[in-house]
């Protein structure tokens, strides 16, 4: 019986945007989002490398409206020929499919090499979002393939859960800081708006003051408590300044424990879909699978 794996933890894949050349095609992501700008007669591409059978969607929106093509690459000497295998026109939302070929790539090529074009259809500046969504065949796959795949995922699990656990350790802690800090702080500036009140009253007793000696005793008691509070003033700030600090450490681990989430939700979607390659897609291009061992298999 199948062995069920349960994921922990999780990642949402954002990649800055990419303009490429023609010539140039770099590995391509399993999902990928990014936005950007557009306009004039150039447009905005994105090159999805994909083995025999596998499948993408490609979702684009914008404030104006674009035109969207995905073009098959061919190898063309040193340089690629383009031809469109699906496209949209003049729309602010767009939602393209294409399954490459099952066939081998031709001229020895690794892959079947496709490039997402985005080109305003005004003349306008167009903001546009991009989101594309790979997923392998998961057919005739290789046994030895499955069970190492099935193996990585196994150490990919525990690891994720393992460094949830441990973020959430550290966030809990830093939480228990920053209350006792606001606690702290409220019974501080409770003391300190009592002082300032005192001093606004001493103030204007001098103020009122007639007797020079009685005066000047007066003046050096409230400049020696004013010189008192403006140090416990300091140290009021001082310590707001340590709560920002604190609180900025715990975003940015709540930040991690969000992508371990995204990851885990993603994996866990193809995994309950018995989808191993789409798993292996999608562990192959997450930095944060491949930081917690996952070591990128050849598809």
């Amino acid at each position: 019986m199948r062995k069920r794996i349960l994921l922990r933890a999780s990642v949402l894949f954002l990649v800055s945007a990419m303009f490429l050349c023609a010539a140039a095609v770099p590995p391509s992501r399993a999902d990928y989002s990014t936005s950007g700008n557009v306009g004039g007669p150039y447009p905005a591409t994105h090159t999805v490398k994909c083995n025999p059978g596998d499948s993408f969607t490609v979702s684009v929106g914008s404030d104006y409206p674009t035109s969207v093509d995905i073009l098959f690459m061919t190898p063309a000497g040193n340089e690629w020929a383009f031809n469109s295998v699906a496209n949209s026109s003049k729309r602010i939302s767009h939602e393209l499919s294409h399954t490459a070929p099952s066939g081998k790539p031709a001229n020895n090529a690794t892959h079947h090499h496709y490039k997402i074009s985005i080109l305003a259809s005004t003349d306008k500046l167009t903001r546009f979002s991009l989101k594309i969504i790979q997923r392998g065949n998961n057919k005739n796959l290789d046994k030895k393939y499955v069970e190492r795949a099935k193996k990585q995922m196994e150490a990919l699990a525990k690891a994720i859960s393992n460094e949830r656990n441990r973020l959430s350790g550290t966030m809990k802690q830093q939480a228990d800081r920053i209350n006792g800090i606001d606690e702290q702080q409220k019974s501080r500036k409770a003391r300190l708006d009592t002082e300032r009140a005192e001093l606004a009253r001493m103030k204007d007793a001098i103020r009122n003051e007639q007797n020079k000696a009685v005066r000047s005793s007066m003046v050096q008691t409230y400049k020696f408590r004013q010189a008192d509070f403006n140090a416990k003033v300091e140290a009021y700030n001082r310590e707001n300044a340590n709560r920002r600090a604190l609180y900025n450490e715990y975003k940015g681990i709540r930040e991690q424990r969000d992508a371990l989430d995204s990851l885990r939700k993603s994996l866990n979607e193809a995994w309950m879909q018995k989808d191993i390659d789409r798993c292996v897609l999608i562990a192959n291009g997450s930095r944060l699978a491949q930081s917690l061992g996952w070591r990128v298999m050849k598809r």
